[in-house]
């Protein structure tokens, strides 16, 4: 059966406007839920199964819970997975009846959601449309029977069925009332991305209850093929997830790629031509001439970090670790960046006096510090300071960067970090970048041992802060 309990998960209350508006809808589903459950324990109560019976149960319950709590992803299903918890909690309608379906549902959900934190309100309603689909499931079988295997087959299909439609029903509803949609534009759009995913459920539904009344220990042969397939298919998912995520950075690639190109190669291609086919005064040449320089240098550097990021990610970037001197290599990036800084925007050195040589690789101690410092120059304003302090912070030798730059939301501070995240894609700040240099800084870091991290406050500037092992001999 689709799970039901994905699509809850796409569609759930996020604050508590939305909660309040989900609640006519999830009120009377946990109502209920709450009275059938009630009535399947007073009913298990009543007619205590037998020991035999509380096994097998024990055992549908313990593959019900497994399934809950890993879903099967199902490649082009809106809801993004499937839950095989359905098939044992239907297989346990048709086999043992509506109040051990019920009881199986709440267990089920509980087992695979407190686990994790769920709200309790959440858990309440998922819980209560597995039970009240296994009842329904329950009842529909008791109505075909069990007697030869053209019955059990067709009970099982109709449990099956009737799970389904109480699951969707309730289903629409609630998507119905959170998206402002008719009823039935949500119930045909649930259909739709379920149905192939209800037929695959439900056939193997009948399969499990086919094997339990040829016998039980015949059948539970069958619950490790499926939570297998479960684990392999979520596997599978994992791939092309990865794929689509790896084919999505290409695009980026080359949209970042032609755009930072594009800008240094018109320059220089203009500069080249005004000299060409013009004669220019002597200052006009030099001037030309330095936008040439400084626009290859800019190219350099951009096929540098291509580069550089190329060989981090295929492993071709190992650090040779050694005794370094942390403060005479900032003090050359600071000494080198003085030389490309805009007017106005100046640089600061502040070193503390007992910071020991750190345990590091000079030369990509050197790079980190310099992304580092370029990005301040870029998002400095005029008139800004950039500062570039070393402190002993215990056994950790910690290098800072500040800037008082637009500053960094809070959202985006973890994913600036990552390949091709630009705080400004459209340039409307006038600052480009290829989205690559605290990726090159993070993955550097890491292989020296250390950690990585910014502080920022928009409108405050940011201060990108990493820490490196001090040297053993300090």
């Amino acid at each position: 059966m689709p799970r039901g309990k994905i699509l809850r998960r796409r569609v759930r209350p996020r604050h508590a406007g939305e909660t309040a508006q989900a609640l006519p809808v999830a009120l009377p589903v946990i109502v209920v839920g709450a009275v059938t459950t009630g009535a399947a324990v007073a009913a298990l109560v009543r007619e205590l199964p037998a020991t035999a019976a509380l096994l097998g149960a024990a055992g549908l319950l313990a593959a019900a819970v497994v399934a809950e709590a890993f879903p099967l992803p199902i490649e082009g299903v809106n809801p993004g997975a499937a839950s095989l918890a359905s098939v044992f909690i239907v297989g346990a309608a048709a086999i043992y009846g509506w109040p051990t379906a019920a009881a199986l549902g709440v267990l089920t959900t509980v087992g695979a959601e407190l686990a994790v934190d769920r709200p309790l309100v959440r858990v309440a309603y998922n819980a209560s449309i597995y039970v009240c689909a296994g009842a329904a499931a329950g009842l529909a079988a008791a109505a075909v029977g069990t007697g030869d295997l053209l019955a059990i087959v067709a009970g099982a299909f109709l449990a099956a069925a009737a799970f389904y439609a109480v699951d969707m029903v309730l289903l629409s509803a609630l998507v119905a009332r959170r998206s402002a949609r008719p009823f039935f534009a949500s119930a045909r759009l649930l259909l739709s991305s379920t149905g192939v995913p209800f037929l695959v459920m439900a056939s193997l539904t009948a399969t499990l209850i086919v094997l339990w009344h040829s016998s039980p220990f015949v059948s539970v042969v069958l619950i490790g093929p499926l939570l297998a397939i479960a684990f392999y298919q979520r596997w599978v998912h994992g791939a092309l997830e990865r794929l689509r995520e790896f084919d999505r950075l290409k695009d980026e690639f080359i949209a970042v790629m032609s755009h930072e190109l594009r800008t240094p190669l018109t320059s220089v291609y203009g500069a080249a031509l005004t000299l060409q086919r013009r004669e220019v005064k002597d200052d006009v040449r030099e001037s030309l001439l330095s936008i040439m320089s400084s626009e290859a240098e800019r190219l350099g550097r951009l096929l540098d970090e291509v580069l550089s990021a190329s060989r981090l990610d295929t492993g071709g970037e190992e650090a040779v670790i050694e005794p370094t001197d942390a403060v005479t290599v900032a003090a050359d990036v600071v000494s080198a960046a003085r030389s490309r800084f805009p007017d106005g925007v100046g640089v600061e050195l502040v070193a503390q006096e007992d910071v020991p040589p750190a345990a590091a690789d000079p030369d990509k101690l050197r790079q980190v510090l310099f992304n580092l410092v370029e990005n301040a120059i870029k998002y400095s304003p005029e008139g800004g300071l950039v500062r570039v302090e070393l402190a002993r912070a215990g056994r950790q030798a910690r290098i800072s960067v500040c800037d008082q730059g637009l500053g960094i939301p809070t959202a985006d501070q973890e994913r600036i970090f990552e390949k091709f995240h630009r705080l400004d894609p459209n340039m409307t700040r006038g600052v480009g970048g290829s989205g690559l240099g605290l990726y090159i800084c993070r993955e550097l870091v890491e292989r020296m041992h250390g950690r990585i991290w910014v502080t920022s406050e928009v409108g405050s500037g940011s201060t990108f802060t990493f820490e490196l092992p001090l040297d053993r001999g300090s």
